[in-house]
């Protein structure tokens, strides 16, 4: 099994708010928002569905 880390852009309604390392977008977000000391929000499902993540563009942050 393959768990190449990459690095992915992070957004919250739509706003680029960092970069975060992760094997997958879901992975990336989960470290984000630990990252943020919001780790007591991680199993909110309808907080988590406000971010999404994309993976940067030549392992650079996104913008």
């Amino acid at each position: 099994m393959n768990h190449t880390i990459k690095i992915f852009a992070i957004y919250k309604n739509g706003t680029h708010l960092g970069n975060e390392k992760g094997k997958d977008e879901i992975d990336a977000i989960k470290k984000f928002i630990i990252a943020s000391q919001l780790g007591e929000m991680i199993n909110d499902s309808e907080f988590v569905a406000k971010y999404n993540a994309i993976e940067a563009i030549k392992r650079r942050h996104h913008y």
